[in-house]
């Protein structure tokens, strides 16, 4: 989920627990901006995009600030940070439990997307995942501003429970129609036993499927609402839905060696370790270079250019890594 979203939930979870009204009309606005700010402290591992954005993807993100196991020292760093403030110097236990409210709040939310979260790094760095919810969801960031808004005229705690009330029901709608989404795939593509769906934005209805094999995939854009074509084209009804193959080597056989030579580069170790649906992007082939670009399915959208996409050029001497830069369609940084 995006930052602001997750302040704004750890806001709302601090409301919630305030059982008794305040004897400062005060109070709770302080509790809900240090539960707010530590709910938005993980994202900034963001930071370490700009040291090594390939480090950052496979390795950094997501990873120590969102770890479960971590959450005592950094509501402690935090608190810290806080003492110089008067008010938390004489509550500095309460501002410790709010750091830790707020740091917890942070990891279900990010569990509901795609990219998931170490959970229990540094012990395993395995990524947890429940693949509901797209990175930004403003149905959910919606919710969570009325209810915020809701509680400057009615007690807090009250609305603080109703909208968590709502946005279970909410994220209860989203795993069902992932599961109506699989179901799709299932009835389409009977005899494959890896099927995948992908939340995707704007609509709560619109999925990406994937159908894994070793080398390729088969992909297809659902709209569980449309009968034929949803308002964003792209994506079809069930009955019309138009599956794509997408391959990790590349269709053209002559080309196949080399593009699994790119792949299989030590260089590209951490791109590999990083994409779940890895395939091949392009190849661009210049007078004394060839530059053979990948990208993982679960960050393609069928109308916007990948965020992700990395690979390896060949200038008749030597491999190096770069990736494209985002929003752009050839600029390219070596890494």
């Amino acid at each position: 989920m995006d930052t602001i979203t997750h302040a704004l939930f750890g806001a709302v979870c601090s409301a919630a627990l305030q059982r008794t009204p305040s004897t400062s009309s005060s109070e709770l606005p302080r509790r809900m901006a240090i539960t707010g700010m530590a709910a938005a402290f993980p994202d900034i591992d963001y930071l370490g995009f700009w040291i090594d954005p390939l480090l950052f993807l496979a390795d950094w993100h997501r990873s120590a600030t969102h770890s479960l196991l971590l959450t005592p020292l950094w509501a402690a760093l935090l608190t810290l940070c806080c003492l110089p403030w008067q008010w938390a110097r004489n509550r500095w236990r309460m501002v410790y439990g709010l750091c830790c409210l707020g740091l917890l709040s942070h990891l279900p939310l990010d569990l509901l997307t795609p990219f998931g979260i170490k959970l229990f790094y540094p012990i395993t760095t395995t990524a947890y995942s429940l693949a509901i919810s797209f990175f930004i969801d403003g149905y959910f960031t919606a919710i969570l501003a009325v209810t915020l808004l809701l509680l400057l005229w009615h007690p807090p705690r009250r609305v603080a429970l109703s909208g968590l009330l709502i946005l279970s029901v909410y994220l209860s709608g989203l795993w069902l129609l992932k599961t109506e989404a699989l179901q799709v795939a299932a009835q389409q593509l009977p005899q494959s036993t890896d099927l995948h769906a992908l939340p995707q934005p704007f609509s709560p209805f619109y999925w990406q499927l994937i159908e894994a094999h070793e080398e390729h995939y088969q992909v297809a854009y659902l709209s569980l609402s449309a009968e034929h074509q949803a308002i964003i084209k792209e994506y079809q009804g069930r009955r019309n839905l138009v599956w794509k193959t997408y391959h990790l080597y590349g269709e053209q056989t002559p080309n196949i060696a080399l593009v699994e030579t790119a792949w299989q580069h030590d260089q590209l170790h951490k791109f590999r370790q990083f994409a779940h649906f890895p395939i091949l992007y392009r190849m661009d082939q210049y007078e004394d270079e060839t530059c053979i670009w990948f990208t993982d399915l679960r960050y393609t959208l069928p109308y916007l250019t990948p965020a992700f996409r990395y690979g390896m050029c060949h200038d008749q001497q030597e491999w190096k890594i770069h990736r494209l830069k985002r929003f752009t369609t050839a600029e390219r940084q070596a890494l």
